[in-house]
């Protein structure tokens, strides 16, 4: 029977154990863009050194989803035996999550995603290649350390021991469902939006997030400038 100080040291030799709310998506930059010139600067001075508007994308997911692929089989029979044989795959949508901010930023993006599959004034319909885009999900690793350091007004984050641990590309990935927006009366709750992303097929990528990550950006005090 094992006990708790192997399952200790198990999870010790492995780094711990996965934490649903360790996970990083990466989305096409394509479909950013909209609003007005300010916000638009606003973003790009307060995103952070490297930073793009795919950014406030991840930070902004609350849920999301690793993909399944389930073997398709059909019954074969062999004179008294029946059995199951694999003939191809089945892969599941997946669905993401983001909070939204009062913007709107996040459903207007989708919206021009959604717009550049089908043109619902003119009833035009775009070839599958112009609208597909590929997706990265992460799965991280909470890092050992952080360190924090300010040099001037730049705020540089450091973090050792994180990175991803397991991390999947869908291959031609399109939103197939933006889903209802529900609103009510409570006083505490946030405006979230759920896509449903279809995809081709999905495989197993490189970490492409390694074991030093760092980040860096405007200090707080001159981002409440704008």
């Amino acid at each position: 029977m094992s006990s708790i100080d192997q399952l200790k040291s198990l999870a010790s030799s492995k780094l711990g154990f996965a934490r649903q709310n360790q996970f990083l998506i990466e989305l096409p930059t394509k479909f950013s863009g909209r609003g007005n010139i300010l916000g638009q600067l606003t973003t790009l001075l307060t995103s952070g050194i490297g930073g793009s508007n795919g950014g406030d994308l991840n930070l902004l997911c609350a849920q999301a989803t690793l993909p399944s692929k389930q073997i398709a089989t059909h019954d074969r029979r062999i004179g008294l035996q029946n059995e199951k044989v694999g003939y191809g795959y089945v892969v599941t949508d997946v669905n993401l999550t983001f909070y939204l901010l009062n913007d709107y930023g996040i459903k207007k993006y989708f919206d021009a995603w959604k717009e550049s599959i089908l043109d619902e004034k003119t009833g035009d319909i775009k070839y599958k290649k112009e609208y597909v885009e590929d997706i990265k999900i992460h799965q991280l690793r909470k890092p050992i350390m952080n360190l924090n350091q300010n040099i001037g007004p730049i705020n540089i984050n450091v973090g050792l021991g994180g990175g991803s641990v397991y991390s999947v590309r869908l291959i031609d990935a399109y939103p197939t469902g933006v889903q209802e927006i529900q609103l009510n009366n409570n006083a505490d709750g946030l405006v979230e939006l759920t896509v449903q992303m279809s995809y081709t097929n999905w495989e197993t990528v490189d970490a492409g997030q390694g074991w030093i990550q760092a980040a860096g950006g405007l200090s707080s005090g001159l981002g409440n400038l704008f």
